[in-house]
């Protein structure tokens, strides 16, 4: 049909703000969407919580057989897909009523994007603003007139992703050119994908609020060092695929971004693990990059080092304060 969206919401221990979450998306003034929820084998109640909204014939429920992370229940979902749009909310985000009904008419004027997203706002566990968004006026939230600022953002997203899925959409057939979420980078996998649709289509920013991100401690993207070895491996993993890519990346903000990436990674490794050898190619990549990084030669010298003589050094580094572990 038309303009249908496909709203695709993986359910894992969501059951404290679940029913908000599927509230934002069936009173959505677009009624033209299904809503696929994946449970993906939850152990409190969102199975029962679901259950209650079977009176929607939009729902449609999909439940796997044994946890497969956040990736792979949307391409589970995605498989199921029909609408001519796909959408995605988290269990523990919330729309507000234009998102789908702004977004669609964007696409209508601006066909030739492959992905549509607007701003966000940040709420905490409770759904209260956070203070930097409570002074916004009405005009900020849920504009039908907000302006769309478009362009080709293949750099800018390698440098720092402001793309969320909860205020993402994207024509389904650009997944079947650029194909669906990589399993194998959990949590970044929607980066990972942002970077694959922006290497060949402009992407449209709509200048108003459409969701709010909820902020606690169970999320993911908190997870700090783990979080930054996922951006790497997700960066490494579309350059491996496409070496093309690298061609549109500024060469300044490649080095910047690919030195700052691997130097945290072997950082983490040096001090927070002590794996000397998963830490040396990463610091290896952050010299080549940067050969007069001086800072950074002296740690993967340490590294290489045999331990008989790293544990004088660190006795050293102990009276002296010297930044290796």
């Amino acid at each position: 049909m038309l303009n249908k969206v496909s709203v695709i919401m993986p359910v894992y221990g969501g059951e404290r703000y679940l029913s908000n979450a599927i509230d934002s998306v069936l009173s959505q003034t677009h009624h033209n969407l299904e809503l696929i929820i994946v449970n993906d084998n939850s152990p409190d109640r969102s199975d029962e919580i679901v259950r209650q909204y079977f009176y929607d014939p939009r729902v449609i429920y999909l439940r796997n057989t044994k946890n497969q992370g956040v990736a792979a229940s949307r391409n589970n979902a995605l498989r199921q897909a029909t609408g001519s749009y796909i959408t995605f909310l988290d269990q523990d985000d919330i729309w507000l009523p234009n998102k789908l009904k702004i977004q669609i008419a964007a696409f209508g004027k601006h066909p030739e994007l492959g992905l549509i997203h607007s701003d966000l706002a940040l709420i905490d566990q409770n759904g209260v603003l956070l203070p930097q968004y409570q002074c916004r006026n009405e005009s900020h939230f849920d504009n039908p007139r907000a302006s769309i600022q478009i362009g080709f953002v293949f750099n800018q997203i390698f440098i720092s992703n402001d793309i969320q899925p909860l205020t993402s959409m994207i024509p389904r057939g650009i997944f079947e050119e650029v194909g669906q979420f990589n399993e194998d980078l959990p949590g970044v996998d929607d980066y990972e994908l942002w970077l694959r649709i922006a290497r060949f289509y402009p992407i449209g920013q709509i200048q108003t609020i459409l969701g709010y991100w909820r902020k606690h401690e169970t999320q993911q993207s908190t997870q700090g060092y783990k979080m930054l070895i996922l951006r790497l491996k997700a960066i490494d993993s579309v350059f491996r695929a496409d070496p093309g890519a690298v061609a549109l990346i500024n060469r300044q903000d490649y080095v910047r971004r690919m030195h700052a990436l691997n130097c945290g990674v072997a950082n983490h490794y040096l001090y927070n693990i002590g794996d000397y050898r998963q830490a040396i190619p990463h610091f290896f990549r952050a010299i080549k990059l940067k050969p007069l990084d001086i800072n950074t030669l002296f740690k993967l010298a340490y590294c290489c080092l045999p331990e008989g003589i790293r544990k004088p050094l660190r006795w050293v580094k102990n009276k002296r304060n010297i930044g290796f572990h």
